[in-house]
Parts: structure tokens; C-alpha cells; sequence
């Protein structure tokens, strides 16, 4: 081999194969470890001399698989003879590239002669009179030596010994000639008789015969082994595809079912549109109608009067007591004819959604109806339900004054089958009062001093005192869509405002508020009951209206923001009449007559309304 080659060649083991990983240099007494890596025996010690003594267990720092130390530690561990060989032909190489174009001094003597010929059982170089030395002694002349021009030529290379004969670590001067069985490792002489005298062995060609049998046979299971490996790997890739393909036909199921349910809800919308379109026409034409026959007898008024305000100007005598007959009868006809009037429900069309298949239906009456009602009294002794708030799941939650705890009623699917209730234990409850859910469906309680919020399973999330600058007790609570947390104080005339962490954000003041507070489209809005006044403001303490309410005891707001107001009949004991307002303030109608005493109001998501109040629980469904 050229020079240049072999530079080039040998450039490149050193840069890959020779050097260790964890100590960046050439390979010194390589070990391997049961992973097949491998490291300098000294970098292993290293490593071992850092842990506990009595570790037994080293981490490949390569791939962390682990390796089983034997009772000598990493000494014992497998040397790699290839490694070693190829370390040492490396060196010698080195020597005869660095020897190119200056003179390779003899190694056996001191003379400092320039080398001719390299031994290959000693590893030395030597000079002319030492190779002669060499072939004279019985001891070497046996041994094989090259000239300097047929290895710096490339004509021969030179191979370690250590592939043929490899030496034994303890004794270095023996070579690793007999297999022991017992314990599978190669062994000098020496160790073979003072260790391993009652084991069995073998010599190094029928141990190799036996090795390289049993390796075919593992290699054979290898290979079917890898076989299979490989016949699962496609099979897996095969199902693997047959997955993708199924979950994209499985998609597009999902997508041409959904499309043709999109089509049919597509459908009953434009039907129920279709059908609101045709009764808000046919309520058009009454309204149109009706404005009409005011426009036509607001015109025979004017006419009438203005004539006759006419002829009274001119006081002619004659005509107007010619015409008297004529007049008075106008004005009789006039002043005794009542104005048509427009029906009450002819204002209302709703839509209330549907939990089952259909998407739901068109409501053309804003009347209600008693769908269900529990005897408190026949339950839990309980005689004053003075809150109502309701889950996203329907549960109602009631705060039972009398007894100062929760209540929960779970109205069953059969309409005919009575309350699931129950009265959870929450030991974080003191005096509850006041009761609401907020958006992430925690339930947030006005337990005396202490506003407590609650998890759906009633365990206790934080808690906070408002009104720490007074005395006041709050009397009432509300939360809107955003969680921020309203208190009002009776004695304070004012409501507070706080996130949902309890941090105070603002007081406005609200004379004559009690015990009636709720939010709706960020509008506070609470009754005045001594003063028969319900006022609506905003977060400022701007008014948005103030009317007047005979006795209103409850309110309650619903999706849309109408406000829903329990007002005492003073002629019925323990009974309400239900009225509607507009978000503005307007009264637009009685909805439920004697209905319960309400002293808590609350609606469903379903837009059932909950009424709760003296022994009763009831709940109206719109007709």
C-alpha cells in the first residue's frame, strides 16, 4: 500500500473505530460491556469509583443498558482483543509513516543505528546488526522479520498478534490457550490451574468448533426470529393502512351523516321559520287592521269636531240648535265607543328549544302552567325555601332556612315520579342564605358573614368576608355571566362587587335594597319591597329605571333579560301573583296567579321557572 493511502486510510480508524467516548483518546485495555459497547478499562473504573461501593450494576454511557459486574468489578469484563490488535497496528503504522523521510532508530539496542527491518513476534525495529543477532539465537531466529521498504511500501502489513495470541490481563506473559466451560471465558495456564481446577475445559479449536456450532443454531433462530420480525413489521404497516383508511372512511361517514342531519335540522328550521313568518304576518295584518279603524274613527273625531267647533265660533243660534240633535248624538257615540282592543298574547311569539330529536317548537301564548310540585313538609320537616339555583344538569339547590342547610332536588325524567332529594352533607356550611351558580357550574353561597364557593360536588374552592370596613351583614348575593360576584347589604343601602376570587372592585350605593338582588346583561337589578320599587342600575350606579311594583317579594331574570317579579296578593294569604317586565322596566304581563309564596325564583336551562317558597317546591313549564 502507498504511503499516501495508508495515511489516509489509517486517519480514518483512528478517527472512528480507536478512540474512547468517554475519554476521547486512543483505547487503552478496551472492555466490553454487555451491550457490546465498549470503553478503556481505566474510564470504567472511573466511573465505578464515583458510585457506592457496593453497586454491582454499571450503565452503558451510550445506551444505559445496564451490566452485571462479577466479584473482581470491571476488571473481569470481556477484553476486546480486535480493538487492542487494531490499536497496536495503528501505532506500528504511525511509526512507519512518522519514519517517511527521516531514519526509524533501532529498538533493541542503544546504538541509536537507523532501523532496517521490523520483527513481527517482538514488535520491534532493528537495526542490521541486531536483525543478524536475531537469526543467530535460537530463542528468535524463528521469528519473522520484514525489511522497512516492504511495510513503507505497503508490500506487507503488519497484524498484532493479539488476533492469533491473545495475552491473559493477570499474566501477562501467557497466551489465553484453553476455554473454560464452566465459567465461558478464555484462560492462561496459569489461571486454568489455580482458579478453575474442578471445572471443565477445553482446548482453544474444539472450544471455537463448539462455539461456532452453537452460534449457527442461535443464528438460524436469529434470523427466523428476524423473519418474523420484519413479515410483523409489514403486517403492522398493513394495518397500520387499513386503520388510516378506515378511520378517513369513518370520518366521511360521520361527515355525510352529519350533513344529512345538518339538511333535516336545515329543514325543520326553514318549516318553523316559514311558520313564524306566517303567524307574526297574520298578527301584522290585526295590527295593520286594528290602525286602521283608529286612523278612520280618529278621522270621523276630527271631522266632528272641527265642524262643530266651527259652528261654535260663529255662534249662529239658528243653525246650531237646527244642528243640536246631530251633535250630541256625534258626541254620545263618540264618548260611548271604546277603541278596539289588540289581544294580549297577539305581542308574543317564542321559541323554547327541545332536549329530545326535535329541535323544539314556536310558542304563540306567554302563558304558563303548574307541571310539578313537592310538598317540602312531606320530605324534610322544612317549612321556608328562601333560595333557588339551578346546575346546567337541571339539579335544583335550595337553601332551607329553617333548617340552615342545602337541599337538592333532581327532577326525574317520568314526569309522574316524585323528587330525587337529598341534603348533602357539607361540613364548610354554617348558615347558608343565599344561593347561586356561576358559569363554570360552582355554586356560590352567602353563608352568613362569609361568601363560600363551591365545587359540583360540594367540596369548599375559596371563600371571602365582604364588607370587612362595617358591620353590615349581607343580605343578598347574584353572579353574572362573567363570575363577578354582587353582595347587598340592607342595613348599608349598597352592593359591592367582587371577582371571583373575592377581590373587591367597586361599591355602589342601592337604597332600600333587601334580600332580592340579580344580574342580567351586566344590569343589577333589586327590589325594594318596603318602598313597593324594583330598580335596575349598571356596574356605575347609573340608574336604568325605578318603577313601582305592588309588594314585590322575588325576581328572577330569564335568557332574554325579561325580569320575572313574585308580587304578594295581600287578599290571598301565602299567595303571588308572577309578573313579566321588559329589560327595560315595562310591565308586559301577569303570568302565574296564586301560585306559591315565592321566596326564591330561579330558572332552568330548559327555561322552566322554580318557585320556592312557604312548604312548597314548584316548577312551570310555558304551555
Amino acid at each position: 500500500m502507498a504511503a499516501g493511502g495508508t495515511a489516509e486510510v489509517l486517519g480514518k480508524i483512528g478517527e472512528r473505530h480507536l478512540e474512547c467516548s468517554i475519554c476521547f483518546n486512543r483505547f487503552t485495555e478496551p472492555k466490553f460491556l454487555d451491550c457490546l459497547h465498549t470503553f478503556c478499562l481505566k474510564c470504567l473504573k472511573h466511573i465505578m469509583n464515583s458510585k457506592d461501593p457496593d453497586v454491582v450494576i454499571i450503565k452503558c454511557p451510550m445506551c444505559r443498558r445496564e451490566t452485571t459486574l462479577e466479584s473482581s468489578g470491571v476488571e473481569d469484563l470481556p477484553t476486546n482483543f480486535s480493538l487492542s490488535a487494531l490499536v497496536e497496528e495503528f501505532a506500528v503504522h504511525e511509526q512507519f509513516l512518522e519514519g517517511q523521510g527521516s531514519e526509524i532508530k533501532c529498538q533493541s539496542c542503544d546504538e541509536q543505528n537507523q532501523a532496517t527491518t521490523f520483527c513481527v513476534n517482538c514488535s520491534q525495529f532493528l537495526c542490521q546488526d541486531c536483525h543478524n543477532a536475531h537469526e543467530r539465537l535460537g530463542i528468535t531466529k524463528s521469528h519473522k522479520t520484514y525489511t522497512m521498504a516492504q511495510f513503507q511500501t505497503g508490500e506487507i502489513s503488519y497484524k498484532s498478534r493479539l488476533r492469533e495470541e491473545p495475552k491473559c490481563g493477570k499474566h501477562p506473559d501467557m497466551n489465553l490457550n484453553i476455554y473454560c466451560n464452566t465459567c465461558e471465558q478464555l484462560l492462561c495456564t496459569t489461571c486454568s490451574v489455580l482458579k478453575h481446577q474442578k471445572h471443565s475445559f477445553d482446548d482453544l479449536t474444539d472450544a471455537f468448533d463448539k462455539c461456532k456450532q452453537e452460534i449457527a443454531e442461535l443464528k438460524a433462530k436469529a434470523e427466523d426470529k428476524k423473519t418474523a420480525l420484519s413479515n410483523a413489521k409489514k403486517n403492522m404497516a398493513n394495518s397500520r393502512t387499513q386503520l388510516d383508511s378506515m378511520f378517513e372512511a369513518t370520518n366521511k361517514k360521520i361527515s355525510q351523516k352529519a350533513d344529512k342531519e345538518v339538511a333535516k335540522i336545515r329543514e325543520t328550521e326553514q318549516k318553523l321559520k316559514h311558520e313564524a313568518k306566517e303567524i307574526y304576518q297574520d298578527k301584522i295584518k290585526t295590527f295593520e287592521t286594528t290602525e286602521d279603524n283608529y286612523d278612520a274613527e280618529l278621522a270621523i273625531a276630527e271631522q266632528t269636531l272641527d265642524k262643530m267647533n266651527q259652528l261654535l265660533a260663529q255662534q249662529i243660534k239658528t243653525e246650531i240648535l237646527h244642528l243640536k240633535r246631530k251633535f250630541v248624538r256625534h258626541l254620545k257615540e263618540m264618548t260611548e265607543k271604546h277603541p278596539a282592543v289588540v289581544p294580549g298574547n297577539i305581542c308574543f311569539i317564542d321559541f323554547q328549544e327541545c332536549d329530545e330529536d326535535s329541535l323544539g317548537r314556536l310558542l304563540l301564548k306567554n302563558e304558563w302552567k303548574l307541571a310539578r310540585e313537592t310538598k317540602l313538609d312531606e320530605l324534610y320537616d322544612v317549612s321556608r325555601i328562601n333560595s333557588v339555583a339551578v346546575f346546567s344538569n337541571n339539579e335544583i339547590v335550595a337553601v332551607d332556612s329553617a333548617h340552615k342547610q342545602l337541599i337538592t332536588y333532581s327532577p326525574p325524567s317520568d314526569p309522574h315520579s316524585p323528587f330525587t332529594s337529598q341534603m348533602p352533607e357539607i361540613p364548610d356550611l354554617r348558615d347558608p342564605d343565599q344561593v347561586a351558580v356561576n358559569r363554570w357550574d360552582q355554586l356560590i353561597v352567602l353563608d352568613g358573614l362569609i361568601v363560600k364557593t363551591f365545587s359540583r360536588e360540594y367540596q369548599l374552592l375559596h371563600q371571602f368576608q365582604p364588607g370587612l370596613d362595617s358591620d353590615s351583614k349581607p343580605t343578598c348575593l347574584a353572579v353574572d355571566d362573567n363570575s363577578v360576584i354582587a353582595v347587598g347589604y340592607e342595613a348599608e343601602g349598597e352592593i359591592s362587587l367582587h371577582k371571583p376570587d373575592g377581590c373587591l372592585t367597586k361599591k355602589i350605593s342601592a337604597p332600600g335594597i333587601a334580600d332580592q338582588l340579580v344580574i342580567s346583561n351586566k344590569h343589577l337589578i333589586y327590589t325594594a319591597c318596603l318602598k313597593g320599587k324594583m330598580v335596575s342600575m349598571d356596574y356605575n350606579g347609573d340608574v336604568i329605571f325605578k318603577i313601582d311594583t305592588d309588594s314585590p317579594m322575588s325576581l328572577c331574570c330569564d335568557k332574554q333579560g325579561d325580569i320575572y317579579v313574585g308580587e304578594d296578593l295581600h287578599s290571598l294569604p301565602s299567595a303571588a301573583n308572577i309578573h313579566v317586565y321588559s329589560p327595560n322596566g315595562k310591565h308586559m304581563d301577569c303570568l302565574i296567579k296564586q301560585c306559591t309564596y315565592p321566596l326564591g325564583m330561579a330558572f332552568t336551562p330548559a327555561g322552566d321557572l322554580v318557585l320556592g317558597g312557604w312548604g312548597s317546591l314548584q316548577i312551570y313549564q310555558r304551555e
